[in-house]
């Protein structure tokens, strides 16, 4: 399976495949490094893909260190909801640091939307 594919998939907002190869590739290194710069890309579904593998994968705390800045800025900045709350989640799940409060926010916003509300009450309650 190549990360093209799923790019791809993504760009036509196919989440069912998308969905389904995320947790097949989100452990490698190299696709977690590709999903950073897919934070910086110019299409909204492409951003909502790196923060969802970000999100799933497995990762030491010192690597997503240097990733908490980004990813804050895609929660706090971006133009499309669900790489916002793509990125709110991934932070939740490897550690807010000192932006806890801004990912409590943006989960409490996700909450709302039904598309996600269900991820964003687990991870609510995780972080109470």
């Amino acid at each position: 399976m190549r990360m093209e594919d799923v790019i791809a998939a993504a760009k036509e907002e196919d989440w069912e495949y998308v969905d389904g190869r995320i947790a097949r590739i989100c452990h490698d290194i190299e696709v977690q490094k590709r999903a950073l710069q897919l934070l910086k890309d110019s299409d909204d579904n492409v951003r909502d893909l790196g923060a969802s593998i970000l999100g799933k994968a497995h990762i030491d705390s010192e690597r997503f260190a240097a990733m908490r800045p980004l990813l804050r800025d895609v929660m706090i900045k971006d133009s499309n909801c669900y790489a916002r709350y793509r990125a709110a989640f991934a932070l939740a799940e490897h550690g807010a640091g000192k932006y806890k409060k801004k990912v409590l926010e943006v989960l409490r916003q996700a909450v709302e939307d039904p598309d996600v509300a269900e991820i964003a009450r687990e991870y609510l309650e995780r972080l109470k």
